[in-house]
């Protein structure tokens, strides 16, 4: 029986990767429609960090709203006054956090797939949906969001905008990105095998941080020149690595075991400057000036002082019900999206309301 399910689970990525193979072709078309010089400077900025203005200062995290999810909570981002929620199988809500105390749901769009990642500048949102592709969302007005287009030959698991591209970790192999400067029609630009999964993308400046899943640890790419991105490093780590953040000249790592903070001063040879563990598990990892929030699983929102990098202390835990997945903080609130313990062995089904959007006040 063992054998069987083996097979059976081999066949279904090989077969995912040969449909992905087949649409290749129509990809490199897309590169016939490129003008190199055009794209050598890739004119990358880190939207996150020139957008969110840090904490700093004492902190006292209580929890102020939350609100029951249509679906299965992947990935929160917040713009403004609205959180988009990328809810599983519900696809991609909408809710007015302007009044923190009380979420208000004001808008959805059901995409194909599970949706994992979502990535929200200007009017648009980039959605990274497992087995649905690639979208870009027109939520201009938030409360009829519209689809303005779709990549669908690829399951993808995490998205990030900078600049005129976006950065697509790839599921099972590696990364693409795609230039998005026509949003009604995203251009393929590259893409790389690197035969694990990847997790997590960041963008910082000329520098692309993937976050490697099982025992892939992080690595680091060169995009200065788009068409051709070059490995610099990579750092093999214990665990389960799934979320990278970038502030200044560190990189945060969140494993299931830890989270990992890299001096990365020389992107071609990061060094490991330190590592904490806290309670839980490192799911995701969200830095703002002298905090790196954590959403650590069953042990809620964890948030470790990282003034000096080498020597992080866990500074406070706050239980949240449920399992943390992803956390994100604007101004002075931290969201978490979470998911019902029960719902962890089930995401390949189509469960209702099995999570919550959590409201984090960060200080007085």
């Amino acid at each position: 029986m063992i054998l069987v399910a083996e097979v059976a689970v081999f066949g279904f990525i090989f077969f995912q990767r040969i449909k992905e193979i087949d649409n290749l072709a129509k990809e490199k078309l897309y590169l016939a429609e490129i003008n190199p010089s055009q794209v050598k400077e890739s004119n990358l900025k880190d939207s996150q960090q020139t957008e969110i203005p840090s904490i700093e200062g004492p902190i006292n995290p209580k929890l102020v709203g939350s609100y029951l999810a249509p679906g299965q909570p992947e990935f929160v981002f917040v713009l403004g006054n609205y959180a988009y929620l990328a809810d599983g199988y519900a696809g991609i809500q909408i809710f007015d956090v302007s009044q923190p105390e009380n979420p208000e749901l004001v808008g959805s769009y059901d995409t194909p797939g599970y949706s994992e990642g979502v990535f929200v500048s200007g009017n648009l949102a980039y959605v990274s949906d497992k087995s649905g592709g690639f979208l870009i969302l027109d939520v201009s007005d938030s409360k009829t969001p519209k689809e303005i287009s779709r990549y669908e030959p690829i399951s993808a698991e995490g998205v990030f905008v900078s600049g005129n591209y976006a950065f697509l970790a790839y599921s099972w192999w590696g990364y693409k990105i795609f230039d998005v400067s026509k949003p009604t029609l995203p251009q393929f630009v590259c893409e790389e095998d690197l035969l694990e999964e990847t997790e997590g993308v960041f963008v910082s400046g000329n520098y692309l941080f993937l976050a490697k899943g099982e025992k892939g640890g992080l690595q680091i790419f060169d995009i200065s020149d788009i068409l051709h991105p070059k490995l610099l490093s990579t750092y093999k780590a214990p665990g389960y690595s799934e979320s990278v953040f970038v502030q200044g000249n560190y990189a945060f790592l969140a494993t299931e075991i830890d989270l990992k903070i890299f001096d990365i001063s020389s992107p071609s040879q990061p060094l490991l400057v330190s590592n904490i563990k806290v309670p839980g598990s490192a799911e995701s990892v969200f830095v703002s000036g002298q905090y790196a929030f954590l959403a650590a699983g069953k042990a809620g929102l964890q948030i470790v002082d990282i003034s000096d990098p080498k020597k992080p202390k866990l500074s406070v835990s706050l239980q949240i019900p449920g399992f943390a997945e992803r956390v994100f903080v604007s101004g002075n609130y931290a969201y978490l999206a979470t998911k019902d313990i029960d719902a962890l062995t089930k995401t390949n089904l189509a469960i209702e309301n099995a999570g919550h959007l959590y409201i984090i006040q960060i200080s007085d």
